[in-house]
């Protein structure tokens, strides 16, 4: 492993806003096939949810030139400090989506987001307003029938609820599952942490058919969860 894959919570570069002491994080992450429609996403989390601190998660493995690959748009918002992009080396796939703000952030709730929806109402608002009552739980919207673990798009995790796993745990095996969203969910179960089912509400379109990060999965959810659990 080299030096620039070792970034630490203390050390992880980041550009454009600053927290500022936010209720709650919400955190997406992107790649190359969908980084020019990422905008989208981003301008409709910060019109349907105000007050929230929004971080872009991104590889320097896959965009060497960091902030100068990036489109226009995206930093733009950046430079006028609207969100962070948050910068991890090693090209973790969908994986990066919200454990390392977890890991940067470990006080704070953090609310997952996906780069191919335009979000349709304040659902940050309305997770975080379930977690309000419940600390020790997280919350999602529409969990998965099959594994009833939290939906990818529409999540609340209780703050650095993963600890050190979450990342210490993420082997290549893991990795090469395409799950995140099942992992996510192996770890709760491991860890002891209920996940709860608010609603079915929809709460986002989706605006493109770009490829998504966990595309060309080739397996299933129960299988990817067997791989996961006998990693973990």
């Amino acid at each position: 492993m080299s030096e620039r894959e070792e970034y630490t919570a203390e050390t992880y570069p980041s550009f454009g806003k600053k927290y500022n002491g936010e209720k709650a994080i919400i955190s997406l992450t992107s790649w190359k096939a969908r980084i020019s429609t990422c905008s989208k996403t981003i301008f409709s989390l910060l019109k349907q949810c105000p007050g929230f601190h929004i971080v872009l998660v991104l590889s320097e493995e896959e965009f060497p030139k960091m902030m100068d690959e990036l489109p226009e748009d995206l930093k733009v918002f950046a430079d006028n400090e609207l969100i962070e992009v948050l910068w991890v080396y090693k090209n973790y796939k969908s994986f990066k989506k919200v454990l390392f703000t977890m890991d940067k952030y470990r006080d704070v709730p953090v609310i997952s987001a996906d780069d191919d929806c335009i979000y349709t109402c304040n659902y940050a608002q309305e997770l975080y307003d379930a977690w309000a009552n419940d600390v020790r739980s997280i919350q999602t919207f529409h969990s998965c029938p099959v594994t009833h673990y939290q939906h990818g798009p529409t999540t609340l995790y209780t703050p650095y609820c993963f600890l050190k796993y979450g990342i210490e745990k993420l082997n290549q095996n893991i990795l090469n599952t395409n799950h995140d969203d099942v992992y996510y969910g192996c770890l709760a179960n491991n860890l002891g942490i209920k996940i709860k089912d608010n609603c079915n509400k929809i709460c986002y379109v989706f605006h493109d058919t770009f490829e998504a990060l966990s595309s060309g999965k080739t397996i299933n959810t129960l299988k990817a969860q067997k791989i996961i659990m006998d990693n973990l």
